[in-house]
């Protein structure tokens, strides 16, 4: 590349946390940028998650097992994981891909390739906190809970599978009377559970509104309101045509989330990204609440306790882009939370949906575009989004700046065998 690194100007496609993050690694690094949102800067799937920042939660979805539980699911309207059919002949490729995804084997190798990408996660939020980025982050760890045996030894065996995969983190198991002691808000009906002591949740707002403030004293241009239509070489750069006029830039990172796919598609790269909408309900908590973060296991459900309020985020359900708030969805929710959480009551929620993206194998793509020398991606994340995003953006930054590749994106690249 011919543009130095404190001349490049990096126009950075999409505001979410993954775009927000990939922003200020790269102004950190020297460049000069530019954040291009289609809508307002972390108002879409960055708002309402759950938050969590999970490195042992970095097993992929294409999991063994998780194909014949879909199908078990696939009629209940309330279920963790609902799969609308449609006659989509790409959908449905996209299934039967996802599918050969789920042996062992290319499970434990996605495993290991998110593992290492979040290596240095938690150091990365740390260091957010010490460049002045000011968001609300919680370290009291997460725990897994059960409402029977069975469910939480089947946690304990997957946790300490990822174990032996890589993941550092102390994991400690919990009878029921263990598990109310750490957590009182614990209802009887939990039979136990598995504590991961040094995972942290963020307030997902705080985080994008911490970044935005950051960002902004740094110099980088946000603009709010711009749909980027396409874009074109103009002979060591790029010229992004967009709905406020042409943009241009020495380099791209494209991190639009879902839709990324059409940009990717407008310079030659079919990539099989596919929608997956989430839902979350936002509880006013004055006190009482828990304390840690919680997953509801059998439920599927992750319970976020945040300043004043607490957050109820679950279910995966593939229904194209139709961001509509479904409220058998909504209920089961919330119904979820009564069985595990004592004396609760989630009357006074704020419903959400967002989309989440996910390719076959659940793995997220980071890296050059092929045949766009100067164009990069960052998306694919599902479900890890807040957890990889420092990850991503500092693992991104050298291959945009000094073209210079980071092991941890070799397997996320986006010419890979999704099977």
């Amino acid at each position: 590349m011919s543009t130095t690194a404190s001349a490049a100007h990096v126009v950075v496609v999409g505001g979410g946390v993954i775009g927000l993050s990939c922003a200020f690694s790269l102004r950190q690094a020297g460049a000069e940028v530019t954040v291009l949102d289609r809508g307002v800067c972390g108002q879409a799937t960055s708002l309402g998650n759950g938050g969590w920042i999970t490195p042992s939660l970095s097993a992929p979805l294409a999991a063994p097992g998780v194909i014949r539980q879909a199908l078990r699911w696939m009629l209940d309207p309330k279920s963790p994981l609902l799969v609308r059919p449609r006659l989509d002949r790409a959908f449905l490729a996209w299934l039967l891909r996802f599918a050969r995804n789920t042996t062992p084997a290319r499970y434990e190798a996605g495993a290991r390739a998110v593992l290492a990408l979040n290596e240095p996660t938690l150091r990365l939020f740390d260091a957010f906190r010490d460049a002045g980025v000011d968001f609300e982050m919680h370290e009291s760890g997460l725990v897994f809970v059960a409402l029977d045996d069975a469910h939480v030894a089947e946690e304990w065996e997957l946790l300490s599978q990822l174990a032996t995969l890589g993941y550092p983190g102390r994991l400690e198991l919990l009878d029921s009377r263990a598990a109310r002691v750490l957590e009182p808000a614990l209802s009887g009906a939990v039979a136990g559970g598995v504590y991961a002591g040094e995972e942290r949740h963020v307030q997902p707002q705080t985080l994008t509104a911490g970044l935005l403030r950051w960002l902004g004293e740094a110099g980088v241009e946000i603009r709010d309101g711009v749909s980027v239509e396409g874009m074109s070489a103009t002979g060591g750069g790029w010229r992004l045509r967009t709905s406020t006029g042409p943009v241009d830039a020495d380099r791209v990172v494209v991190a639009a989330g879902i839709w990324s796919r059409g940009l990717l598609e407008g310079l030659g790269a079919r990539v099989p990204l596919e929608a997956a909408k989430g839902y979350s309900v936002t509880v006013p908590m004055r006190g009482g609440g828990p304390r840690h973060a919680l997953m509801l296991q059998e439920a599927k459900v992750g319970v976020s306790p945040f300043h004043g309020s607490l957050r109820l985020s679950g279910t995966l359900e593939f229904a194209g882009e139709d961001l509509r708030l479904d409220p058998r969805r909504i209920a089961a929710i919330v119904e979820a939370a009564g069985r595990y959480l004592e004396g609760f009551s989630g009357n006074e929620g704020t419903p959400w949906a967002g989309l989440r993206q996910l390719l076959p194998d659940a793995l997220p793509i980071i890296g050059r575009v092929p045949g766009a020398p100067g164009v990069f991606v960052a998306t694919g994340h599902g479900m890890l989004g807040i957890t990889l995003a420092p990850a991503t953006a500092d693992a991104l930054t050298p291959l945009v700046l000094e073209d210079r590749m980071v092991a941890a994106l070799e397997p996320l690249a986006v010419d890979r065998r999704y099977a």
